[in-house]
């Protein structure tokens, strides 16, 4: 591919963006048809330069660094030729060539790749969407631009919209994206509970910012599927592709959530009924997650040792003081208990079991509360 620098050195920029996506097109479809060749890797790694120098690069400039608006046009282009219509699975293999994590400036791939999945989750474009769910899929677990992508969507994007009185409005987009790609929905929340998890150490628990618990709620909601609560599904989805599922973390904020508002400094907005609409949020995404538990998907709502885990979490934080001066007796507390309690017994329900002697142990060092000793009462 050397020997077509002289050419796509005559495109003035973007142009020549388009030029090069062209290019790329024509080699990933020509390696489709030999995948087994032996020159895979060698073509591969003269594609990956190519895309560096024409894609991310301006050829007219002698510095490679793009500026913001450089970086921009890039995107607009990209765009452009996702619009084609063309074969998709061609297009995936685009995506994949044009965002594979390596070659000379990774960095500046995954900051226009977290731009232009804000911008189209904005827009609802489908095709870039479900390439960006695949894309996230041959990722290995826990990479970092993984969870910078996500950190980005929610502090570049998702909590620089504004308020109005009704919460989802100008989400439009955003809460369809289930609807465009459910597989992809699957995959943000999960690495949405990545970044707002319990520490390491087991006694700090940094809670999601409240548009983001509004989201992940209106996305359960409205969507039975996304984490294979109904079995069998035509949709692909995080649990069907990876096997994973973000249930786990999303009870670790739900069942958490009132604990962390409870030591919070902040006097929480109510509603005209003095009730404290953050709770409210908690609530419903409580529910939600609860529908989404069933046997159908036990294996990744529950993953092994997930029920221990949870018990030592909730206990560190307590015992840590993280819900600051609240009381074991304090309405936080037994909320934060009631709702670990209804996980227990849904988690039973779907025929988890976890629940053995050793948890039970563990149970009894909580602060008591009824709904839990009933639960486990029944299975003791």
């Amino acid at each position: 591919m050397e020997a077509l620098g002289p050419l796509m050195r005559k495109f003035d920029f973007p142009e020549s963006v388009l030029e090069a996506l062209k290019i790329v097109h024509l080699q990933c479809e020509k390696m489709s048809l030999n995948p087994t060749s032996t020159l895979m890797s060698q073509e591969l790694s003269q594609v990956t330069d190519f895309v560096d120098e024409f894609v991310f690069g301006n050829p007219q400039k002698k510095s490679k660094k793009l500026n913001c608006i450089e970086q921009l046009q890039v995107i607009e282009a990209i765009i452009q030729h996702f619009d084609e219509e063309v074969e998709y699975g061609q297009l995936c293999s685009v995506f994949m060539v044009v965002f594979l994590a390596k070659g000379r400036d990774v960095d500046l791939k995954m900051d226009t790749l977290s731009k232009l999945l804000c911008l189209n989750l904005a827009q609802g474009h489908k095709t870039l969407l479900n390439c960006a769910a695949l894309w996230l899929t041959q990722q290995s677990v826990g990479a970092a631009h993984c969870t910078q992508l996500a950190r980005s969507i929610v502090q570049d994007y998702l909590i620089l919209l504004p308020e109005s009185a009704d919460k989802n409005q100008g989400m439009t987009e955003l809460i369809e994206t289930p609807k465009q790609s459910p597989l992809l929905a699957g995959i943000l929340l999960t690495h949405f509970c990545d970044l707002y998890k319990v520490s390491a150490q087991g006694t700090g628990f940094k809670a999601p910012p409240i548009q983001l618990v509004r989201l992940a709620t209106s996305w359960l909601m409205d969507h039975r599927d996304l984490c294979g609560a109904n079995g069998t599904t035509s949709s692909q989805n995080v649990v069907t592709m990876m096997r994973i599922s973000p249930i786990p973390g999303l009870l670790t904020w739900s069942i958490l959530g009132p604990l962390v508002q409870a030591s919070s400094s902040k006097s929480p907005s109510g509603n005209k009924n003095g009730i404290c609409e953050e709770d409210n949020i908690y609530s419903q995404l409580h529910l939600a997650v609860l529908l989404h538990i069933s046997q159908h998907n036990l294996a990744s709502s529950f993953p092994p040792n997930s029920l221990p885990n949870l018990t030592e979490n909730l206990m560190a934080i307590l015992d840590a003081g993280v819900a600051g001066s609240v009381s074991d007796h304090s309405p936080a507390v037994s909320k934060a208990l009631d709702r670990f309690g209804q996980a227990l017994q849904a988690a039973l329900a779907a025929g988890s079991q976890q629940v053995d002697q050793d948890l039970l142990l563990l149970l009894d060092q909580l602060p008591y509360n009824r709904l839990v000793h009933i639960v486990t009462s029944n299975i003791r």
